[in-house]
């Protein structure tokens, strides 16, 4: 719905369309119009300017809206309409047009809802056609005209209404899931994890030695709690592991191809997809031999396709060794994993699981009203077109209209694709071969095709078939040049309704799509950004505290002031901790960066790891994002190597903020970046960044690069 260079393409459309329905049905009547103006050129230019006036007027519903309340809103209703009353009935009365331009001021009254003023309009209808001494068939038949016109202009109009009204709204139902999964996530971590770090501050605060094997055991738990909740957080999105295996495989030297084709959130099954895609690519990166890799996902039947594929396999040896630890959790949540060679000598990897399941959208009442209007649309066809077969045809009419009708029915409204080709090949037969025989109102059936040819088909081809389709109308039953005109554009008043109830309600569903998907979009982004804020805030300081307590036992009984000064440390971290773990369910929290970097320096020569600083002052906002890549990169010293050095560089130039967080502890062999890196990967992305790990040079070098904000 929404290009580069156009925000509100959908409520165009829908003016467009209003405005092109209203012209259709005024188009006869101008035409007829310009007719007159050689023989009665007042007569025919005013017919002709109260046409455009009357557009014109309808247009205003678009831009206002009906239903206004209140003293002022009633009495501005009353002149809009009771000015486009005056000028139809104007027209129909002095200047003898057809009372078919009346269904204009009778769309506007249904809009308002206003069923006196609407029956009055009916009753001087009724009123002008008597007058004018019409046949009683004829009558019936244009104020039939009336009811379908006025009606098939309501219907656009409300969906006009609805398309701008659901696309105003699609932000507020995003912010709205955004904020009730802000106060789920806020609600779940005031649990265990909270209570945690409560009572980690608490045995701190005592100061004792004696509870030193508590607290480092309250410590662990509550690290375990926060890792499994930012797990289970992340398992609505590949994107984290994505980020991770791309990383993973551009350190190794691999060419990495991802290509991500499913909807999420995925639900708890995406934690067993995640765990397979990093265990894959490890495998990938282990075997080492591989100089290409694919990760591709698919929804298929129902289910979420995870595939790995590498080209650095030579035997199938590898697949059993994955099957034997994935197979089982895969299987747990009824999904399926298979690995070995493929047809092309390549090894792959793929897992399945059931897709979350999406509720279609319920169809909001104005939809359901348009939708009825349609029905009542090919109904009056139904009656209009046997009004006028001769009765010795009217079988052969009934059955022609029955058959075409079915068609519009299967195609137009429960809109099937199967067989739609064939169908509008029999339902141009039964819309064209039948006029010579059926009467001057069959040609309603063709103006039905056209619309939904118009509709059906690539819109430039659409429109080619659409037009052929009423000029062949218009040959066929038209009786002299003037007569084929007419009747060519009554087929393109008809196509012209057509299209444009159904593309609006198409419109209005596609906004409706868009909207919930939307909202899906801002749910797993929230619960990524918790899940990232709980692994790189609250995961670094619980395992500082950890290092902390366990630094702490073993100097009680030699340095007991040294202990003490730790166990009040860990009183801080545990307080700092909570007051992180409180705005989690905020904005995010914002990082002091300088903070963070004393912080780091601490931790670090707590473990026994000599620091060497390089440090530039940054921006503050720049500094919450170095500030969180920071801490991911200390955590992972503590966690993954044997560093006994550590080099922190911040550097500032040319716009960028540089990180190097640089160590010699660098593990033997690769091992795949834990969810953190992915998470930064994709932090730093947000924010115009990069980041870069892997060995140099006999050290591990984590470089993240930030544009200065």
């Amino acid at each position: 719905m929404e290009g580069d260079r156009g925000r509100d393409v959908g409520p165009r459309v829908a003016r467009v369309l209003v405005v092109a329905v209203a012209a259709a049905l005024a188009s006869a009547h101008l035409l007829k119009g310009l007719g007159r103006v050689p023989a009665e050129p007042v007569a025919g230019v005013a017919v002709v300017a109260g046409c455009l006036a009357l557009v014109a007027l309808q247009s205003r519903h678009h831009r206002t809206g009906p239903g206004r309340t209140g003293w002022t809103g009633w009495t501005a209703w009353a002149g809009w309409t009771a000015l486009e009353s005056a000028v139809a009935f104007l027209l129909v009365g002095p200047l003898g047009v057809s009372i078919g331009l009346l269904c204009l001021p009778a769309a506007s009254l249904l809009l308002e809802r206003r069923p006196l003023p609407l029956l009055l309009l009916a009753t001087g209808a009724g009123l002008v056609e008597a007058g004018r001494g019409a046949d009683p068939r004829d009558a019936v038949d244009l104020l039939l005209t009336i009811a379908l016109g006025g009606t098939m202009l309501y219907a656009v109009t409300t969906l006009a209404l609805l398309a701008g009204r659901v696309r105003a709204a699609r932000l507020a139902l995003a912010a709205s899931a955004v904020t009730d999964e802000r106060l789920r996530i806020a609600s779940g971590l005031a649990g265990a994890l909270d209570a945690g770090l409560a009572e980690i501050g608490a045995l701190a605060a005592r100061g004792d030695t004696s509870v030193l094997d508590e607290l480092i055991s309250s410590a662990r738990r509550t690290l375990a709690a926060a890792r499994a909740t930012a797990a289970e957080l992340r398992s609505l999105s590949l994107a984290p592991e994505s980020a991770s295996a791309r990383a993973l495989l551009a350190s190794a030297g691999i060419a990495a191809d991802l290509r991500i084709g499913h909807r999420e959130p995925l639900g708890p099954a995406g934690t067993v997809l995640a765990t397979v895609l990093r265990e894959a690519v490890t495998a990938v990166v282990r075997v080492g031999d591989a100089r290409r890799c694919e990760v591709a996902t698919e929804e298929r039947a129902g289910r979420v396709v995870l595939r790995v594929v590498s080209d650095g396999v030579p035997t199938a040896a590898l697949g059993a060794d994955l099957l034997d630890g994935l197979a089982e959790r895969v299987r747990a949540v009824g999904g399926r994993l298979t690995a070995g060679l493929g047809a092309d000598g390549r090894f792959a990897v793929e897992a399945s699981v059931a897709a979350t399941p999406v509720p279609p959208p319920v169809d909001p009442p104005e939809l359901r009203t348009a939708l009825g209007l349609y029905w009542f649309l090919l109904a009056v066809f139904c009656a209009r077109a046997l009004m006028f077969v001769p009765p010795s045809r009217l079988a052969l009419g009934a059955v022609c209209t029955a058959a075409f009708c079915a068609f519009q029915v299967r195609f137009s409204i429960l809109d099937a694709t199967r067989y739609a080709r064939p169908a509008l090949l029999v339902s141009a037969a039964l819309a064209l071969l039948p006029l010579p025989w059926l009467g001057r109102n069959w040609i309603g059936a063709a103006g039905i095709l056209a619309g939904s040819l118009l509709f059906a088909l690539p819109l430039r081809a659409g429109a080619a078939a659409a037009g052929a389709t009423a000029a062949a109308a218009g040959m066929v039953g038209g009786d002299g040049p003037w007569s084929v005109l007419l009747t060519t554009v009554s087929a393109l008043v008809t196509c012209t309704v057509v299209y444009a109830v159904l593309r609006l309600v198409r419109l209005v569903r596609e906004l409706q799509r868009a909207a919930v998907g939307l909202a899906r979009a801002g749910v797993v982004t929230e619960r990524l950004r918790a899940a990232r804020d709980l692994h790189d805030l609250l995961g670094h300081g619980l395992a500082a505290i950890l290092l902390k307590a366990e630094l702490a036992r073993r100097l009680a009984d030699a340095d007991p002031p040294r202990c003490r000064a730790e166990l009040a440390d860990i009183g801080r971290l545990a307080e700092r901790g909570r007051a992180e773990l409180g705005a989690l369910a905020g904005d995010g929290p914002r990082l002091m960066f300088g903070s963070e970097l004393a912080s780091a320096a601490a931790v670090l020569e707590a473990a026994a790891i000599a620091v060497e600083l390089e440090e530039e002052p940054v921006p503050a906002a720049t500094g919450a994002v170095l500030g969180v890549v920071l801490r991911e990169a200390v955590t992972n010293v503590l966690r993954h190597s044997r560093a006994r050095h550590v080099r922190i560089a911040v550097s500032t130039a040319d716009g960028t903020a540089r990180l190097e967080v640089e160590n010699d502890g660098v593990p033997e062999g690769v091992t795949a970046p834990g969810s953190g890196i992915g998470g930064l990967t994709v932090r730093l992305a947000e924010a115009g960044g990069t980041l870069v790990a892997g060995p140099d040079d006999g050290w591990y070098l984590l470089h993240a690069e930030v544009p200065l904000r």
